[in-house]
């Protein structure tokens, strides 16, 4: 494949990578996506990615130029190019996740013809030689799909790495109403066991407690704790100016079945909440029916029950709110993604959504 076809082969991998990795270790391929050495992360990863592009290059050449035997020749290419043009950007894209350098073949260890020459020379020497030993192994190998194998066991490394990783979100310094949307719609669409949606709906519950002075205080709960377990009534719990429970939010990535509203209306029976908001995209179409029905009885008993979706409370408050309000709730979400998220996934995806165009 060309270069622009590994980008996009790269690039695939990596979102398959982030939602479906291990957390366990595997220490042959973490020695060298967290080695203290920058230029070893680098390498390893450049190397593979290089050989992948064109099984006939040399995986422990370094320089394309120069003298070489006729042996060398063949699988000779250009690393650092490549490097440059294919992974800095790459890792930019993901946080600096293997390190900030932009050309990272500049380094001494790498001014080298090849890996397995000039290594009794080198500091951390055991490391260099540990990459020529696993790099050389590859080389011989006659399936192609041994490298690509590796290269998947880096990215899970890396995903590992970056799952530790302190995230930086470039929230903007001024967001358009509609953009603000469009970045809730797109971040909320990806099915990820309800989680996306229960921090998005918390940081909005505690933005438009403070913006219009209703909730002091709100509370939220894991995803996929039972709500007896916690002894909380609700999802996304808010307190009014007495403590006393002001509103108890059900947060849904689903369309809200009868089911779970009758689930809930027995959890609020015990807890004693009169108010209850589903924040879900809607209501299931076979259901939706009896749910009307079941919410005119309630109501008649002294429970107000509405539903609406994150989005469409997201954009009705904000319109009613100054712009700096919109950048809290970006905050927020940000504060609540470092808080609650232990998967690179979610909070990769919302921050780069933060730079995407309205």
């Amino acid at each position: 494949m060309n270069e622009n076809e590994l980008k996009h082969w790269l690039d695939n991998r990596w979102e398959e990578v982030l939602t479906d990795y291990t957390s366990d270790p595997d220490p042959e391929i973490d020695r060298f996506v967290n080695s203290s050495v920058v230029s070893i992360r680098y390498a390893f990863l450049t190397q593979l990615l290089g050989k992948h592009t064109d099984s006939a290059r040399d995986l422990l050449c370094l320089q394309s130029g120069g003298r070489r035997s006729s042996a060398e020749l063949a699988g000779r290419w250009d690393p650092r190019g490549f490097c440059a043009r294919v992974v800095v950007p790459w890792v930019q894209r993901n946080q600096g996740v293997l390190g900030t350098s932009a050309d990272p073949y500049v380094n001494k260890p790498l001014r080298r013809p090849r890996l397995d020459q000039g290594t009794e020379s080198l500091r951390n020497r055991k490391e260099w030689e540990a990459l020529v030993d696993i790099l050389g192994a590859l080389q011989s190998a006659s399936d192609s799909a041994i490298v690509e194998d590796m290269i998947i066991r880096g990215l899970r490394s890396i995903a590992r790495r970056l799952r530790d990783q302190h995230v930086d979100y470039p929230v903007p310094m001024r967001i358009g109403l509609d953009h603000l949307c469009n970045i809730l719609d797109r971040y909320l669409a990806v099915s990820n066991g309800g989680l996306r949606p229960m921090i998005v709906a918390t940081a909005l519950m505690r933005i438009i407690g403070k913006a219009f002075s209703l909730f002091p205080k709100v509370e939220s709960q894991g995803v996929n704790e039972a709500d007896a377990a916690t002894g909380m009534p609700g999802d996304v719990m808010c307190y009014g100016q007495d403590d006393n429970l002001a509103l108890s939010v059900e947060v849904k990535g689903n369309e809200l079945t009868l089911t779970e509203l009758e689930a809930t209306v027995a959890k609020a029976r015990t807890g004693r909440v009169v108010n209850i908001l589903f924040a879900t995209p809607g209501l299931a179409a076979a259901d939706s029916e009896a749910i009307e029905a079941r919410v005119m009885e309630e109501f008649a008993q002294g429970s107000n029950i509405h539903q609406t979706s994150i989005q469409s409370l997201a954009r009705n408050s904000f319109m009613l709110l100054g712009e700096d309000w919109r950048i809290r709730f970006l905050q927020a979400v940000c504060e609540e993604l470092d808080v609650r998220s232990t998967q690179p996934a979610d909070r990769v995806a919302f921050a780069k959504l933060l730079t995407s165009n309205p």
